[in-house]
């Protein structure tokens, strides 16, 4: 992905990949790494002279729980962290109650306990699933988002988009991070050119070119000739209005509820 630096936990056929937005102020460097699906990487942003640090832990247990159940302990915490994943474990405390069919394995109750000990509270709202099986199974919630420390108070929202190609949905946290937003270039509106008078002002300068005399004289024509353009462009094509700025308060809930009404509209 362009304009992204990408981590992964293996430099060959990773199960997770974190991309991290190349923009100034912004910084990441991988500091957990296990096997070929746990990647731990801290987050530095250095905004309006205002430091935020966080470790985000991306995980993906193979097939069942076991995995990530051995592997958390092995995780050197720091205190400021978002943990999301799909940890494939089946528990009450995000599930909600669960059917009779399934049971609570020993180690998604490892899970839930290391989670518990470990102050991360949860941002799923329970019982919402996050993944419906193509073979028509029971629907459950196991891809998670969890955060620790002043992480937590950084969380705005959790989006859930069940309008995927995938059988599990993906999830979006919004955090509430400073930034150094770039001023906003003027642009031009082209479709409201005026372009005869465009040609009648370039016209009008009546620039002869039929002398030129070597390399400087034509240097000096080409300079004279951008001059005009710049010019006439200036003086022909209006400016946009600046761009409207986000409200602070839209996320991507929102975003993801306006989309589903215009779909409905259609």
């Amino acid at each position: 992905m362009p304009n992204f630096d990408m981590f992964t936990p293996t430099p060959t056929r990773p199960r997770c990949t974190t991309y991290v937005h190349r923009v100034p102020g912004l910084s990441a460097t991988t500091t957990f790494a296990a096997q070929d699906s746990f990647l731990g990487t801290t987050i530095t942003s250095l905004q309006q002279q205002h430091t935020t640090t966080f470790t985000l832990y991306n995980l993906y247990s193979p097939g069942r729980p076991d995995p990530v159940a051995a592997i958390l302990p092995t995780i050197d915490l720091l205190t400021d962290c978002l943990l999301m994943g799909n940890l494939n474990a089946h528990h009450t405390w995000w599930q909600g109650p669960l059917p009779p069919s399934a049971r609570t394995s020993l180690a998604s109750h490892t899970i839930a306990n290391w989670l518990t000990e470990n102050n991360f509270p949860l941002h799923n709202e329970i019982a919402n699933p996050t993944h419906h099986p193509q073979n028509g199974g029971q629907p459950s919630t196991i891809d998670l988002c969890l955060s620790r420390g002043r992480t937590t108070q950084l969380v705005l929202t959790l989006a859930i988009d069940h309008d995927t190609t995938s059988d599990h949905r993906s999830l979006t946290a919004t955090l509430s991070i400073p930034s150094n937003a770039a001023p906003q270039k003027a642009q031009h509106c082209w479709r409201k050119a005026d372009w005869g008078s465009f040609a009648s002002h370039i016209q009008t300068a009546r620039m002869d070119l039929s002398n030129l005399q070597g390399t400087e004289d034509t240097l000096r024509a080409v300079t004279n000739i951008t001059h005009l353009i710049h010019e006439a462009t200036n003086h022909t094509v209006p400016m946009k209005d600046p761009r409207r700025q986000e409200a602070p308060w839209w996320n991507q809930n929102l975003t993801l509820a306006e989309r589903a009404v215009k779909r409905a509209e259609k």
